[in-house]
């Protein structure tokens, strides 16, 4: 039996725009409450307009994955907010500059590992440390928004896969300690490949080769809404439009 959205309450970093977006609105015409989280809060309102505007509710909230004080703030507002309403989180954010290895300077390097992978780490340990150590009738979801980069390469992506990478070992570690020290939560994996989204912009890919937001999105319904007896441990999705896929 299917898990429905009513009436939950999902925290979504990287809400502003691209995919983020897509999930908010999404989870909001499920019934779902999105906290729309993001550095660019006037985006995030943006999202929040929206979502409203088709009969949904949702809130925005300034949130900088990279700064773990930031991360405590919304976390456990939310949490003293909702109480057990609050049970989705949707690690989200990331950034994407490419640039070959010897061009690669140390800021570029930080900032993208700071979003990609730390933010994540970060996100997973607040939520995870706010749902506390009692039973739940149904368990939390964590849903780690990876990348199928993380298992290919390609040239001025070695910060960007890197991280990725990094992403899909965390979730498969925290996966397994959620089933070992027995969290409230199950933690699902995404790999999608390229969406119609700003963050792609600057690879130039033709639009009618990417995937909508949308459909990503999709899958991310699909992982909050399972059986509570089960979880995604990784789910790669792909364009069927894309040039060179699979690889």
């Amino acid at each position: 039996m299917t898990r429905s959205l009513a009436g939950r309450v999902a925290l979504i970093s990287g809400a502003a725009s691209g995919l983020g977006r897509a999930i908010a609105c999404r989870l909001a015409a499920r019934g779902a409450h999105p906290l729309v989280g993001d550095v660019d809060l006037d985006g995030a309102n943006e999202t929040v307009r929206l979502i409203e505007a088709l009969g949904g509710t949702a809130t925005a909230a300034e949130l900088d994955v990279t700064d773990s004080t930031s991360v405590g703030h919304v976390i456990n507002d939310a949490h003293h907010r909702y109480g057990d309403r609050f049970d989705a989180l949707i690690n989200n954010a990331g950034t994407d500059r490419g640039a070959g290895l010897l061009e690669l300077n140390d800021d570029h390097w930080d900032s993208v590992i700071a979003v990609n992978q730390t933010g994540p780490m970060y996100m997973t340990r607040a939520f995870v440390a706010s749902l506390g150590s009692a039973e739940r009738d149904l368990p939390a979801d964590i849903v780690n928004v990876i990348s199928i980069s993380a298992i290919t390469v390609g040239t001025e992506a070695a910060a960007y896969n890197s991280s990725k990478a990094a992403l899909a070992m965390l979730t498969r570690v925290t996966q397994r300690e959620a089933n070992e020290y027995r969290w409230p939560v199950r933690i699902h994996g995404l790999m999608p490949s390229a969406m119609n989204t700003p963050m792609m912009e600057q690879w130039g890919l033709r639009d009618d080769v990417m995937m909508a937001p949308d459909t990503v999105a999709s899958a991310v319904e699909f992982m909050l809404t399972l059986p509570p007896d089960c979880f995604v441990q990784n789910l790669t999705i792909n364009s069927r439009r894309e040039p060179g896929w699979p690889r």
